[in-house]
């Protein structure tokens, strides 16, 4: 990454600005203190209040016309022909009326709907609705619980002849039309109401009775109805002359209004401007190619700077999906090694080492495809899934997040299928016996009459020990990394502090070795001890000169750090294990009844759904967690800024230079 600085005459700074908006490669910053001291900042008030206005109008045309799919893209030479553009659309008193006309007709249709619910809700009442519409009356429909229908009876009776009640009973509710006159006292009608829960709303204005008002209702709906669709089409005719220029027009609107802020944040003289900003080394000779090409006296100049540059990561494609990991632990820094290569290799390794079961790993891998296909695929609906898992699912992970976690644990699930094949674990049950005895049998090969290559639970001792390898392998490899950093950085007693972990760890580590191997490590007597002690002394020597007392009180993390990795085995042997005793407990119940046969059915169905939905989740977690703690920590200090160039992904329109960032 190059910090570069581009000065130039001050009429080409719209032509730079959009060469730069275009390659789509720079992240533009705020002029250095000393040169921005010497500038100022001039805006064109009148130009970016046209495209502005002119952006809302397009935003508001496009919300009120239907869509159309743009088959063509166009192309803006400058502000003047994109504004001139604007003005061909020539619609919005047209579409502002038929739109005011809709709104219209969408409420009398929303009001007519309603009085049909409650026509058809009280038609019960015999009379012409009409009669209702008292001068010298209040007239309600009402609702009341079935419950409280006689108290609310009973209450309104105490006024007699002051208020009228008809009512319908039904099951739950009770239905009623109330009429209340001038001599009933409203407080009293508002207790009796608070009172017995009731629920009351004014009787619109209707004429006619029941059954020929909810006819001419629903005429009247259907009136409105064709005149809703007769102004759809009329603005359809519309979309279909204007839509496609609608959005290319707001698109690059877009586009101006953010080149703009930019031209207005631009340092100048009376006859120059000034910016700054990072771009990646490889595109810096395509930007002055550019320069050349389409601007007249622009230079630019690649400055020298010890400020930390943003991160833009630069991983195979395959890779990518791991750059989200990476992320969500802590963005390099611009100067930093990026580790997503390390860990979008070592992760899916932990993954399937930990499930280390063909079955499991099976399931997974279809459940990881049909994840992705659902969402890569359109069909965002997951209704196949229980709905509590459903709802679980969806409130930690968005979609997209959950096709990067399933594009991530597929390698992982390959190879926990082919470790269960060498293991000789299909959901516990061991059939490569007799698929080996056959093989044996009618080719004369010599496979393993006990159908795996390696059995994880006699041969326990042995993963034990390579889970070790692999802990010292990630913490030396860790170690080193950190040393090459800090000497990159000119830390050199962090470099010193970091070769004293790598000599204690490798001291611990040997020593240990020699126990398990009976040897003798008395330095006293035996010469090998006295380099497994010196190499634990220098260490710590080199710790101490390095990172101080701290490291010294810090010196059993790297043994921790080492043994850490033994979980690898730890969670592949429990994922055996319960495997095992599920399959054991299904085997025993088919020697008895058939009510013993379902149980097992049903223990086998429900144990093996349980150790997948812990195979998806502890071994992720956990050997996340082993690149994260036990690795990262030794050479990584993350903090980094993202990089975000200055640029638009265009749908509907095309750069203005027709500049391609080189792959």
């Amino acid at each position: 990454m190059a910090r570069i600085a581009v000065l130039g005459l001050r009429k080409e700074r719209q032509t730079v600005v959009s060469i730069l908006h275009d390659l789509n490669a720079v992240q533009l910053e705020p002029l250095s203190k000393d040169v921005a001291a010497l500038l100022r900042n001039e805006r064109d008030d009148d130009t970016y209040r046209q495209v502005s206005d002119q952006l809302l109008r397009m935003k508001a045309l496009k919300t009120v016309l239907p869509p159309i799919s743009a088959t063509q893209c166009q192309r803006f030479g400058s502000v003047g022909q994109l504004l001139e553009g604007t003005k061909s659309i020539d619609i919005d008193s047209k579409v502002a009326s038929l739109e005011r006309e809709k709104d219209a007709l969408l409420t009398q249709f929303k009001e007519t709907e309603n009085h049909m619910k409650l026509v058809e809700e009280f038609s019960f009442f015999p009379e012409d609705f009409n009669v209702l519409q008292l001068s010298s009356a209040h007239s309600y429909f009402g609702r009341v619980d079935q419950k409280n229908t006689a108290g609310f009876k009973q209450a309104l009776n105490v006024h007699g002849q002051d208020v009228f009640l008809y009512s319908k009973e039904e099951k739950d509710t009770t239905r009623i039309i109330l009429v209340t006159f001038p001599n009933f006292p409203p407080h009293a009608l508002s207790t009796v109401i608070q009172e017995y829960s009731v629920k009351l709303e004014a009787v619109p204005k209707l004429k006619g009775k029941a059954a020929e008002l909810s006819q001419s209702l629903k005429n009247k709906q259907n009136e409105i109805t064709q005149k809703i669709n007769e102004i759809d089409k009329q603005l359809a005719e519309i979309s279909k002359d204007n839509y496609v220029n609608i959005i290319c027009l707001e698109e690059q609107l877009e586009i101006e209004n953010k080149k703009l802020e930019v031209v207005d944040n631009l340092g100048v003289t009376s006859d120059s401007f000034a910016l700054e900003g990072w771009i990646p080394k490889s595109k810096v000779s395509q930007l002055k190619d550019s320069f050349n090409q389409h601007s007249n006296g622009t230079l630019l100049f690649e400055l020298e700077t010890d400020e930390n540059p943003p991160t833009l990561f630069g991983n195979p494609k395959r890779f990518r999906l791991f750059e989200a990991f990476i992320r969500f632990y802590s963005l390099p820094s611009g100067k930093e090694f990026d580790p997503t290569l390390i860990f979008g290799t070592l992760f899916p390794i932990f993954y399937g080492l930990m499930i280390g079961d063909f079955g499991y790993g099976l399931v997974i891998l279809l459940v990881c495809r049909w994840v992705i296909r659902r969402v890569e695929g359109g069909k965002r609906n997951f209704n196949i899934m229980p709905t509590p898992l459903r709802k679980f699912a969806l409130t930690i992970l968005k979609p997209r997040q959950m096709v990067k976690l399933a594009k991530a644990m597929t390698p992982g699930a390959i190879i926990a299928m082919g470790l269960g094949f060498v293991f000789n674990l299909y959901f516990g049950f061991h059939p490569n016996v007799y698929l080996f005895s056959y093989l044996n049998t009618a080719l004369g090969m010599h496979l393993p009459a006990s159908g795996a290559f390696f059995d994880p639970i006699t041969g326990l001792r042995k993963l034990l020990l390579i889970s070790g390898y692999i802990g010292l392998g990630m913490v030396t490899f860790g170690l080193i990394l950190g040393i090459l950093n800090t000497i990159r950085e000119g830390e050199k007693k962090h470099a010193i502090g970091k070769a004293g972990w790598l000599l204690f760890g490798w001291g611990v580590v040997l020593t240990g070795l020699a126990l398990l191997h009976h040897q003798h490590v008395n330095p006293i007597h035996h010469i090998e001890g006295v380099g497994y002690v010196g190499l634990m002394l220098a260490g710590i020597g080199l710790m101490f000169y390095g990172e101080g007392v701290r490291a010294i009180m810090e010196l059993p993390s790297i043994v921790s750090h080492i043994l850490s990795y033994t979980r690898l085995v730890g969670i592949l042997l429990a994922s055996v294990i319960l495997a095992d005793v599920i399959d054991f407990i299904f085997i025993k119940t088919l020697h008895h009844s058939i009510p013993f046969v379902i149980l097992g059915v049903i223990i086998v169905f429900i144990g093996h759904i349980f150790n997948i939905i812990i195979g998806v989740f502890e071994p992720g977690i956990q050997g996340a967690r082993l690149v994260y703690v036990e690795f990262f920590s030794k050479f990584y200090h993350g903090n980094g800024k993202p990089f975000r160039p200055f640029g638009t992904a265009r749908k509907y329109t095309y750069d203005q230079y027709e500049l391609k960032a080189k792959e």
